[in-house]
């Protein structure tokens, strides 16, 4: 791990403090000037005093498109977890107090088995024969983290992957993922609109989980049965501002599918 340019000795429940009290009062975070740079290994071990990963209701995936790996510079996936009160049925409003949230739309993966730390890549057939279910959901990132993607993917890490929330559809059975995986995808909020599709992930939904794992092998996080993995943005993401609502399609043969949500703040 890098040690602070400007605060001392590397200090992992400090920075979780500052980040938590930036999120809490939706003050922007400029991680540079008060902490300088992190890598990989120092963000997840400040993600994790933030939330512990062995209680996380979901992890949220990155790296697995070639957007993200591009502007992060990474060649694998990494992840954040969610607590339980950020996660939402589809169609149910934002939680409020989001710092400069946007919408992505995503494919879903929950498991009938818990995951160990364990050294080297799952094999994706144990994978696949695992499932407990599969969904389409809307996954909500959200920081008061200036800079990203410059700041760098230690930071990103460190503010629990930007993870602000996880809107999830109905359960579907595990078959059809090989359904959604040939899906095209569109988002719309507002008046903006973007297009994508599943065939974004570089190595499909269920490669993203074992890829994620192998990491999880590393820093030693373990994650409870039937908890859900967001696999990574299948459209470009779009921000929404209040009054908003966000509804994403995914089309494939045989399935037609939606889901949205909305941003009603307060005051």
């Amino acid at each position: 791990m890098r040690i602070m340019a400007s605060s001392g000795p590397f200090d992992p429940q400090l920075i979780a403090d500052a980040l938590g009290a930036a999120r809490a009062g939706r003050r922007p975070f400029d991680p540079l000037v008060r902490f300088g740079s992190l890598d990989l290994a120092a963000g997840y071990a400040i993600a994790a005093r933030s939330r512990d990963p062995a209680g996380a209701a979901a992890f949220k995936l990155g790296g697995t498109t070639q957007a993200t790996r591009t502007a992060f510079s990474v060649s694998r996936a990494y992840a954040g977890p969610l607590r339980g009160d950020q996660l939402i049925h589809a169609g149910q409003a934002l939680p409020q107090g989001l710092v400069n949230p946007v919408v992505e739309p995503e494919i879903l993966l929950a498991f009938a088995v818990p995951f160990a730390p364990q050294t080297g890549r799952r094999d994706e057939d144990a994978l696949r024969a695992a499932l407990s279910w599969v969904a389409i959901g809307l996954e909500v990132p959200a920081t008061p983290v200036m800079g990203l993607p410059q700041t760098g993917v230690g930071w990103l890490l460190a503010d629990c992957c930007a993870a602000g929330a996880l809107v999830i559809g109905e359960h579907l059975l595990p078959e059809q993922l090989d359904v959604l995986s040939q899906a095209r995808v569109s988002l719309q909020v507002g008046d903006q609109s973007s297009e994508g599709a599943a065939t974004r992930l570089l190595d499909g939904a269920l490669g993203a989980v074992a890829d994620i794992l192998s990491v999880f092998g590393e820093t030693g996080w373990t994650v409870a049965s039937g908890v859900p993995f967001a696999t990574g943005g299948l459209a470009p993401a779009l921000p929404i501002a209040n009054g908003q609502t966000a509804r994403a399609g995914f089309r494939a043969p045989g399935i037609e599918l939606s889901i949205s949500t909305s941003l009603c703040e307060e005051g």
